[in-house]
């Protein structure tokens, strides 16, 4: 009895282990992986976009979408105060649907093109979750990820950005924009 119940032990620690773990976690210097979201109107993302460009990712959920609206409206008046350094600057926004079912797949294909036409972005989305689970996104934090124009990681951050953190992410862009 005990070994069965050890067994049973063993198989949902595995379980959780395959299917909560990332099997890959983007670090400093790593190569991002190929991806490919897709906006509500069909136009496609992937690694081929942004090669050759500086990026900023912003990959969240629904509820953590607009933690960290206040670094993105400062993205843009950073791109605007040194436009020849961030000139190919471009920032995307990830939304993880992978919650939407069959059902509800059209409600959050409205909702996205609400916000998109609001905030005058696209906004692309990651159906399956592939994307969340090959970067090693955390599932319930927004994550920010920069890769520079040869698809090279080069930050990550999970969370709010806070002030401090901002203004060290400033200086990598600018760097970064300096010898794109």
């Amino acid at each position: 009895m005990r070994s069965f119940q050890a067994s049973i032990s063993l198989s949902v620690m595995l379980i959780l282990w395959i299917f909560v773990i990332p099997a890959w976690s983007l670090e400093i210097g790593s190569v991002v992986p190929s991806f490919t979201v897709v906006s509500p109107d069909g136009e496609l993302l992937g690694r081929e976009q942004l090669l050759g460009k500086l990026s900023v990712i912003f990959y969240d959920i629904r509820f953590t979408a607009s933690s960290n609206n206040d670094l993105k409206y400062a993205l843009a008046d950073l791109r605007n105060a040194h436009p020849l350094l961030l000139e190919d600057l471009q920032v995307f926004q990830i939304v993880d649907a992978s919650s939407a079912n069959f059902f509800t797949r059209s409600i959050w294909k409205r909702k996205i093109r609400e916000n998109a036409r609001r905030y005058g972005i696209t906004i692309y989305a990651d159906w399956s979750g592939k994307m969340r689970r090959d970067f090693g996104f955390h599932p319930k934090l927004s994550n920010v990820l920069v890769v520079d124009a040869q698809g090279v990681v080069c930050y990550v951050f999970f969370g709010k950005v806070p002030e401090s953190e901002r203004n060290a992410l400033f200086t990598l862009l600018l760097k970064l924009g300096e010898s794109t």
